[in-house]
């Protein structure tokens, strides 16, 4: 038995289709190799072929993460797929790092994916640096106890990406963690579901002021939730979200709470909104704290030229850091920050702090202090004098939050 890792070409797509639809249990057709076809070049997917079958493989989505008014390139990874007899035989792993190299040659300075396996893509660097909330409750009991200025709600359809994205641009503005979203994304990844049975679009509204400007918009979309004696249950996914005054939330939502024949209203969104506060009763509001993206910085060097620097007087610190999976990162590294912008370089100096890469981008990104890693014990520090430091240079502005799914 011969094994063989290396890039994709065109004429490995109908096996990748078949396997990415058998790995995770679903059926291949013909729709999903169309879509690969049409959407992913090959030099994005890295496989694994045993005696030239394609058992395994690993996707990487080229995007640019916000930060401030700051962008880096990303490495959105997924899927990542193998079939059920190939498995814990290693050829994940020897896929992980030939996309992690890839993505460092191509500059994508840091990586991130979606998962419920945590403890696999921790081997390899991926850490839970982002966070969210989960929204669940029935229509008919939510009344919402402000009311907004008046304005309207206008259908759009896919056309209308570019309305929508002028929206989200100025939202995402200081924003930390949205990527910056192009037109194939907004068509084929927000605006459309691709299902097993084929493409479905969402659902999606404007909400425009008294003076004509648009000042939000909602995407959502039904789906089944089981049967009740003799009625379907459904539920109102909503998507995505984005309003740029209270009036466009509060208008969004007094549309949303109409579709009132929905068992429930579900959504993921930013770790510090307040719905449930404008509901009379906050109390019809299941909420629960769900994960967000495993990220992972890929350049440490490139990572930090393109974060911002929010803190008011420069800083720096010294960081030993651990990477097993990348040794171009392994070592002691000065970070510095001073007049908005941040830098990293390798030196000799005794380090303030050690840690692996893993817990690198917890700490790029904001999602937890240093002084509350070090706390618990995910860190090791010199001195308190060392932890207030790094405080001050970590720190962020806004609270890291993606609504994409990838």
């Amino acid at each position: 038995m011969s094994a063989e890792y290396r890039l994709l070409t065109l004429d490995d797509y109908e096996q990748a289709a078949f396997l990415e639809a058998r790995a995770f249990y679903n059926m291949p057709n013909e729709h999903r190799t169309e879509q690969m076809r049409k959407f992913f070049p090959p030099d994005w997917t890295v496989g694994a072929f045993v005696d030239s079958k394609l058992v395994a493989d690993v996707r990487t989505i080229p995007q640019a993460r916000r930060m401030g008014n700051s962008t880096t390139a990303f490495g959105a990874v997924g899927p990542v797929a193998c079939l059920a007899p190939y498995r814990r035989q290693g050829h994940v792993r020897k896929l992980l790092k030939m996309a992690l190299e890839l993505m460092r040659q191509r500059g994508q300075a840091l990586s991130g994916l979606h998962t419920p396996h945590d403890a696999l893509y921790r081997r390899y660097g991926w850490e839970r640096a982002e966070g969210k909330k989960r929204y669940r409750f029935p229509p008919k009991r939510a009344q919402l106890r402000f009311q907004g200025s008046r304005g309207s709600v206008t259908p759009v359809g896919n056309d209308d990406w570019a309305r929508l994205d002028k929206i989200y641009r100025a939202a995402i503005e200081r924003r930390n963690g949205p990527f910056t979203r192009v037109e194939v994304w907004w068509r084929e990844a927000v605006l459309r579901d691709h299902d097993t049975a084929g493409p479905v679009d969402r659902d999606a509204v404007v909400w425009t002021n008294e003076r004509g400007a648009d000042r939000g918009y909602a995407l959502y979309q039904d789906r089944a939730a089981g049967r009740y004696v003799h009625w379907d249950r459904h539920e109102l996914v909503v998507w995505d979200l984005v309003a740029l005054d209270g009036d466009a939330y509060l208008g969004l939502w007094e549309h949303i709470l109409t579709h009132d024949l929905a068992d429930a209203i579900v959504w993921d969104t930013r770790p510090d909104d307040c719905l449930p506060d404008l509901f009379e009763d906050p109390s019809v509001v299941e909420k629960t704290a769900a994960e967000g993206a495993m990220l992972r910085i890929v350049d440490i060097e490139r990572a930090f030229t393109t974060r911002p620097y929010f803190g008011a007087q420069p800083a720096s610190a010294v960081l030993r850091v651990e990477d097993r999976t990348l040794p171009e990162n392994d070592g002691t590294w000065r970070i510095e920050g001073s007049g908005g912008e941040m830098r990293a370089e390798r030196t000799d100096t005794e380090p303030d702090a050690e840690l692996s890469v893993n817990l690198l981008a917890p700490l790029y990104t904001g999602h937890i202090r240093p002084s509350v890693a070090a706390g618990c014990g995910m860190i090791r520090v010199r001195d308190d004098r060392a932890l207030e430091t790094l405080d001050r240079l970590f720190a962020v502005d806004d609270i890291p939050f993606c609504p994409d799914w990838y």
